[in-house]
């Protein structure tokens, strides 16, 4: 393709349209009516499980301790402590094949992400994708070691093994033990390498 310079770097304007900027205005009033109780419930587990999951990695890594039980981790831990909100809000509007990159600290992302994934998925959708994942890896030990009364539930046990496995470098993390804490990624849902 040739590309000529004297038009490629010719003098002229590039218009945009009008960019709105802090326009938003709606009340909580306003906005509830969007939602069903159960969004919101669900939403609010949400924040929970990824705030829980954090705090523990931020006992682990400053107490070496958790629950009484001792553990060594010596790799980064880059927490989002206080994002949850912009995480489970950004991820209840994407699709299962929407893609997200994480951020520099992508657990709350990660998680998030998959939480709405597991939502929108069907249970045979979501036991074909843990049935066949690493073959059947990680769907075979949660399964052992879970008494989850859904295949829901067993897919969010299935989504927190399988990310603390990864940041713990174990080899039943979502990558192996690979991608650790700063690149956990679950491609099935459309969770990509953080930057």
């Amino acid at each position: 393709m040739f590309v000529d310079p004297k038009e490629s770097f010719k003098k002229r304007t590039v218009t945009f349209e009008d960019i709105p900027v802090c326009e938003y205005d709606k009340t909580v009033a306003d906005e509830k009516d969007n939602y069903s109780k159960e969004d919101f419930i669900g939403m609010y587990a949400d924040m929970v499980a990824i705030r829980e999951f954090e705090e523990m990695l931020m006992d682990i890594k400053k107490k070496g301790i958790y629950n009484g039980k001792e553990f060594t981790y010596p790799g980064p831990s880059h927490l989002g402590l206080g994002e949850e909100a912009t995480a489970v809000g950004q991820a209840y509007n994407l699709g299962v094949n929407d893609f997200i990159f994480g951020t520099h600290r992508s657990h709350h992302e990660v998680i998030a992400k998959a939480m709405s994934a597991i939502k929108k998925l069907s249970d045979e959708e979501l036991t074909k994708i843990m049935s066949e994942f690493l073959g059947g890896k990680i769907y075979n030990i949660v399964k052992e070691h879970t008494q989850a009364a859904s295949v829901k539930e067993l897919a969010r046990e299935f989504l927190i093994y399988g990310a603390m496995a990864e940041i713990f470098a174990r080899d039943t993390g979502f990558n192996k033990g690979f991608g650790g804490s700063m690149h956990a990624f679950f491609l099935p849902f459309g969770i990509y390498p953080n930057n």
